[in-house]
């Protein structure tokens, strides 16, 4: 498949956030389109053509799923390709309004708090308060009133304080090799012409599950990667990388099962399984 290269790249927002930020790191000469209300409407911008593509957090080193970007690749599947992963550094940074005294609570999006455990554990009972977004949580703290403003910290990016203005009280307090690996998507028809393919597996059962993984192994495309974590369930789609050597005419009848879906072909080097081996590496 083609390099991908969009002139328009669809993130969760507000501006601000880590998608928007990893959107411009991952395509600096492309214009990021940060969708403020949903993954699902990140996913439509490029279903509808007003993006080229667009970056979705899948799965950060901590081991927290991001559900509902999963959620809305799925619900996609029919249409959606995925072009590849690749990870993304994610430094999180208390930041503070003015008339800030102490700290009491911090505000964030609910995936970064398990990021942070050992920081925030030197708190005690801190208050951890969801937000929308990181960069939203900036945004409410600094309009907020003053007794909210006195004893609260948004955790957020760099990019977040640049844009929007506070302080920064504490940074890098992110457990350490913090890593987010984020997958490109577009519109391109997901043929097996690379070395690995994607499956989304929409499985009611663990029967049906492993009828998949041994019909690939069976006809010499071993399971390189899977997110399943014990749930079998439409609602919650499992996704699994198969190393396919570009055998896109075996791949195309062993995905003509039902509750199988190809929705992505990469690279070794682009993969989930890469990345996710990435995680142990002390370099990464």
């Amino acid at each position: 498949m083609s390099a991908l290269t969009p002139s328009k790249v669809a993130c969760l927002g507000p501006e601000g956030s880590f998608s928007h930020e990893f959107a411009m790191a991952r395509f600096p000469v492309a214009t990021p389109i940060p969708a403020p209300d949903s993954f699902e409407e990140v996913v439509g911008m490029v279903k509808s053509g007003e993006a080229d593509a667009a970056v979705l957090p899948f799965l950060n080193s901590n081991g927290v799923d991001v559900r509902p970007a999963q959620a809305a690749i799925a619900n996609a599947r029919d249409w959606i390709c995925v072009n590849g992963c690749h990870p993304h550094q994610v430094v999180h940074n208390v930041v503070v309004a003015e008339g800030f005294s102490s700290l009491k609570r911090v505000v964030s999006k609910e995936q970064v708090f398990p990021q942070c455990t050992t920081w925030l554990g030197q708190w005690g009972d801190i208050e951890k308060v969801p937000a929308s977004s990181t960069s939203a949580a900036l945004k409410d703290l600094l309009v907020a009133a003053k007794e909210e403003r006195q004893h609260t910290g948004a955790i957020c990016n760099e990019l977040a304080v640049s844009l929007y203005g506070g302080e920064i009280k504490w940074a890098g307090i992110q457990n350490p090799g913090n890593v987010t690996l984020f997958l490109v998507v577009s519109r391109q028809e997901p043929v097996a012409v690379e070395s690995e393919a994607l499956v989304c597996l929409t499985c009611p059962t663990e029967e049906c599950y492993q009828s998949a993984v041994n019909d690939f192994a069976l006809a010499g495309m071993p399971l390189k990667f899977t997110s399943l974590k014990g749930e079998f369930t439409a609602n919650l789609p499992c996704f699994l990388q198969f190393h396919v050597e570009g055998r896109a005419d075996d791949v195309a009848k062993l995905v003509g099962s039902a509750h199988r879906t190809l929705i992505g072909t990469f690279s070794e080097h682009d993969s989930l399984a890469s990345c996710v081996a990435g995680f142990f590496d002390d370099n990464y």
